[in-house]
Parts: structure tokens; C-alpha cells; sequence
């Protein structure tokens, strides 16, 4: 019986830990009205509106899916029309690091 309690104890955290979004974080200005739809880019060449950035978001590298929701989720928060995925950061030593994806928030003209 204490196996069994073992068992159902140690699936509980399992299942608990999977689908952990981990939040976006973000450096900008915050618009007074949040927007319902963000345009996602991954290069600043491809945008073909006017545009202004408005702040920068770093997000846990947890996979493309739970990064670009995140990340989303965010831009709408603080009033973004689109952001632009710019890759992963780069630490003080100049190597480039997997774990933090960066994006730039942009409102549009």
C-alpha cells in the first residue's frame, strides 16, 4: 500500500511539471491598451509596415510552441501589434547561449 501511495505521490509531480509555460519577460514601454493580435516575425527585414520598437522580451528557451505563445502573450500584455523573434542572447563572454530566446516588441505607425 505505501508503494502504491509512493507511486500516485511521484505521478502527481510529474504530471504537474509538463506544460509549465514559463512567462516571458519584458523591458519597455507598456501601451494603455493591450492588442488581441500579434504578427510574428523572425527578421525585421520582413516587416512592411512602418514601425517603432517598443521594448525587448527574453523568454526561457523551452521549444518553439511554449516560446512563441509566451512570447505572444506578453507583446499582446503590453500593447504590441507584432514582434520579432531576434534569436538567442549572447553572454558576457560573446558565446552564443540556447536557454533565452529574445524578441523586440513593435507598435505600428
Amino acid at each position: 500500500m505505501k508503494t502504491y501511495h509512493l507511486f500516485l505521490i511521484s505521478l502527481c509531480f510529474v504530471l504537474s511539471s509538463c506544460g509549465v509555460l514559463e512567462p516571458a519577460s519584458y523591458f519597455g514601454d507598456t501601451l494603455a491598451t493591450p492588442t488581441t493580435s500579434v504578427d510574428i516575425y523572425y527578421s525585421a527585414h520582413d516587416v512592411k509596415k512602418d514601425y517603432r520598437v517598443i521594448g525587448h522580451l527574453t523568454c526561457p528557451n523551452t521549444g518553439q510552441g511554449p516560446v512563441t505563445k509566451a512570447l505572444v502573450a506578453k507583446a499582446k500584455a503590453v500593447g504590441a501589434d507584432a514582434i520579432v523573434i531576434t534569436g538567442n542572447t549572447i553572454d558576457s563572454s560573446g558565446k552564443s547561449t540556447s536557454d533565452t530566446v529574445t524578441a523586440d516588441a513593435l507598435k505600428y505607425n
